[in-house]
């Protein structure tokens, strides 16, 4: 009987080690297969983009804003530029980051995805942002035929391409509308681009402002010289422009026709000065094809009052 026990006991002893062993190895694998699973996580191959919903942009000059929002990514703003003005129902909500002087704390307190610069523009920061973490996006927009790769740039930051796609197809409809322009005016009238009245800068070639007045159906009287010219009262008056336009803030139409010599110009004697709000032919946005189409409405009704 005593023997019998004895052996009881023993089996019993074994069966315990044996249970004790098989947990302690189980409980090593799966400590195994967590840290494998926790390092795969981690591995640079692995690292996803922030999802779509969880973007945060900053952009940092108005042009970059309103293509956020011609995209319609317009939720993903936390912050604007201090110049930032359009669209109002927008940008009147967000808090402000500064203008050339950036306010990098607050930026960096808004915890963006995307800081959004055009053109270079405040491309000084660019080391410190790099330094600080922040993912400096710059999109080179130097004509509006420039917007739409800068839109499919832009979408594919944000993890979204149906974003460029829509934007992209409502541009080439508008795009085949406005190429009807030069074909429509025949009499292609001479235009006198002003950006400045003192002293008095013109629009040359090899700009945005130049390219939506041809694409008008203008033609531009300083396209022999290039980027933005300081002119003299003589240069304009021997070029007699049909059209004179003003694009800078508070022109005045009045004091330009008002001006010692400029009384013989086509312009002045046809009433065919004109101000447009510079801020739809400066900054290189959507708004560049509204710039055209009042372009190209001036030259129509230049063109029907010479008829008369």
């Amino acid at each position: 009987m005593k023997k019998a026990s004895k052996v009881l006991v023993s089996i019993a002893v074994v069966w315990i080690v044996s249970l004790t062993l098989i947990v302690g190895m189980l409980y090593i694998f799966s400590e195994t297969d967590k840290s494998e699973s926790e390092i795969t996580k981690k591995a640079p191959w692995n690292q996803k983009e922030p999802r779509i919903k969880d973007q945060r942009i900053v952009p940092l000059i108005p042009s970059s804003t309103e293509l956020v929002c011609a995209i319609g990514a317009e939720r993903y703003l936390v912050a604007v530029s201090d110049y930032c003005n359009y669209p109002p129902e927008v940008v009147n909500k967000l808090p402000r980051i500064g203008d050339q002087n950036l306010n990098i704390e607050k930026i960096v307190s808004l915890r963006p995805t995307i800081v959004l610069d055009t053109n270079n523009i405040h491309k000084r920061y660019s080391a410190l942002f790099k330094r600080l973490g922040l993912n400096y996006v710059n999109l080179n927009i130097e004509t509006q035929e420039d917007l739409p790769q800068a839109a499919t740039i832009l979408a594919a930051h944000l993890g979204d391409s149906t974003l460029s796609r829509r934007f992209i197809q409502d541009w080439n409809k508008k795009v085949q509308e406005f190429k009807s322009y030069k074909k429509s005016n025949i009499l292609k009238p001479k235009i006198y681009v002003e950006i400045w009245n003192n002293p008095l800068q013109a629009c040359g070639s090899k700009n945005n402002i130049h390219n939506i007045v041809t694409s008008a159906g203008g033609i531009n009287v300083f396209s022999d010289i290039e980027d933005f010219p300081t002119v003299n009262s003589e240069m304009v008056i021997e070029t007699n422009p049909d059209i004179i336009l003003l694009i800078y803030p508070e022109a005045s139409m009045e004091s330009v026709k008002a001006r010692p010599g400029w009384q013989n110009i086509k312009a002045i004697k046809n009433n065919a000065v004109f101000c447009i709000d510079q801020d739809i032919v400066v900054r290189p946005s959507l708004r560049n094809l509204e710039a055209i189409k009042q372009i190209n409405e001036i030259i129509n009704k230049v063109n029907k009052d010479e008829k008369k």
